[in-house]
């Protein structure tokens, strides 16, 4: 449920960072959202601070993460208002953080000479196969995200995300048999009533964006022209 907290942090950082302006209904539309999305994974009985504390650093680092990922997406001088230029310049430094992380502490070379997985040319042909599927659809929906940000903000990335939620409750409870209690649908009804509600002020405030820029064309009159 804390993870759930990411979209109020991407909110909170696009204020301070001046991607957004504060408003009220902005605030609400959020908080809607992410109360719909505690709901739907509430269920949780095993409380342990040090795992809520990580998930916790984990949410706000993420709203801060996107919005210095906007920031950057901004820097024409940089070079790095493209987003596969970003992803060019960003990857090796995400590979080796990882690298490193996963050899302190996850120890995979025993891991693979234990693992069932790759004790055969088969088996390792076959794991190498599905992790490449699964770096691609990776790359692809970090490229969709890059975009995404570039084409409009961090909140509406976040709303987006919130979305993503949904789809992934919805297709557990089809393939997988997963149970949902009064409270999880309500939840989600939440939630999608949060979505459509974004969807009406972003809508609504671009109309006013666009009136705005109406008004502001100079209006020339006529004149006749003497001989």
């Amino acid at each position: 449920m804390v993870k759930s907290s990411t979209p109020i942090w991407v909110l909170l950082f696009s204020f301070m960072f001046g991607f957004e302006k504060p408003r009220v209904r902005l605030v609400a539309i959020i908080g809607l959202m992410v109360a719909g999305v505690i709901l739907t994974v509430e269920g949780e009985t095993k409380f342990d601070m040090i795992g809520f504390l990580l998930v916790l650093v984990a949410a706000i680092v993420s709203g801060l993460r996107w919005n210095l990922t906007q920031l950057l997406l901004q820097q024409d001088r940089l070079g790095m208002d493209n987003p596969i230029a970003t992803l060019y310049h960003l990857s090796p430094i995400m590979f080796v953080t990882m690298m490193f992380l996963s050899l302190v502490f996850e120890n995979p070379i025993d891991q693979f000479r234990e693992s069932e997985h790759f004790d055969s040319i088969f088996h390792v042909l076959e794991s190498f196969g599905l992790m490449a599927i699964g770096g691609f659809l990776a790359l692809a929906m970090t490229l969709a995200e890059l975009y995404l940000i570039k084409s409009t903000n961090t909140v509406t990335l976040s709303v987006a995300g919130i979305s993503k939620e949904i789809v992934i409750i919805t297709l557990s409870v089809i393939f997988f048999g997963d149970v949902l209690t009064p409270k999880n649908l309500l939840g989600l009804f939440v939630s999608i009533l949060g979505i459509i509600w974004y969807n009406y002020y972003k809508l609504t405030k671009a109309k006013q964006v666009e009136n705005a820029q109406y008004q502001m064309i100079p209006m020339h009159t006529s004149s006749k022209l003497e001989d």
